[in-house]
């Protein structure tokens, strides 16, 4: 899997990076994208630095919300009672409801983090500093671990996987509904012939496409880059790599945590 940063592994600079990062996008947990960038020795810290002053005045993720509200897909089939058998539904809900929040969240923030880490440099007026974050909603139950499900839920998981860095990587919204095996199995039937379908397609073209649109007058107005060196070509690439991998799966993750939205 995808090394990351835990969360409960965090200390100093980095944990309070984590803990601005949780306010600003109102959900209670940090999304892999930047555990993973937070393995790469200074690299978070200065990612966070440049983007801050977006990040802190609301400019970012009201931005992806207000993007998020234009993708559509075709509404699900309503989850069956045999796959909702056991489950727990407000937990569920709770589940899509954070991954709809906080990925085209993380969408934006990439589109802006690919134009400075590939030369821009700003110089702009800076951003209101005041901004209220919507309040944070409940905890989700964790990511399931591949290694300890039943043989037929990892089988089931591994529907989802792709490809990170060199290193397979199944989305959090995923692993987090995997608790459930009937509703990971009918999520995965329902996805499976979405995942190419031109419509999703053409929803998650024109979603990463609006984020990147959106991010030039962001970063036009970020005070500047932090102070000390911009990471290496090599580190650049292999963080634009990973933001290009999220530009991807992200507008699903607002599109299919709708899709569980909808379906319940």
């Amino acid at each position: 899997m995808l090394p990351e940063l835990l969360e409960d592994q965090a200390t100093g600079r980095i944990a309070e990076i984590y803990r601005e990062i949780r306010a600003c996008s109102g959900v209670p947990y940090v999304s892999s994208l930047q555990r993973f960038v937070a393995t790469m020795p200074g690299v978070l810290e200065w990612a966070w630095d440049a983007i801050r002053p977006a990040m802190m005045s609301g400019a970012i993720p009201e931005t992806g919300w207000r993007l998020a509200k234009a993708v559509r897909i075709a509404p699900p089939s309503r989850i069956p009672a045999a796959a909702l058998a056991g489950a727990d539904i407000a937990a569920i809900r709770n589940i899509a409801e954070n991954f709809v929040r906080v990925s085209p969240v993380n969408l934006v923030t990439g589109a802006c983090l690919a134009r400075l880490l590939t030369g821009t440099i700003p110089s702009g007026e800076g951003f209101p500093a005041a901004w209220t974050p919507p309040a944070m909603l409940p905890p989700m139950p964790g990511n399931a671990d591949p290694a300890t499900l039943d043989p037929a839920t990892r089988a089931t998981l591994m529907r989802f996987a792709t490809e990170v860095d060199g290193t397979p990587f199944i989305p959090a919204l995923y692993r987090q509904l995997a608790h459930w095996p009937g509703v990971l199995s009918w999520l995965a039937d329902e996805l499976e012939p979405r995942f190419a379908a031109p419509e999703t397609n053409a929803a998650r073209t024109a979603f990463r496409a609006a984020a990147r649109e959106a991010a030039p007058a962001i970063v036009a107005r970020l005070p500047g880059l932090p102070p000390g060196p911009v990471p290496d070509a090599a580190t650049a690439q292999r963080v634009l790599a990973t933001i290009d991998r999220y530009a991807e799966t992200s507008p699903e993750m607002t599109m299919f945590g709708q899709l569980i939205l909808d379906a319940l």
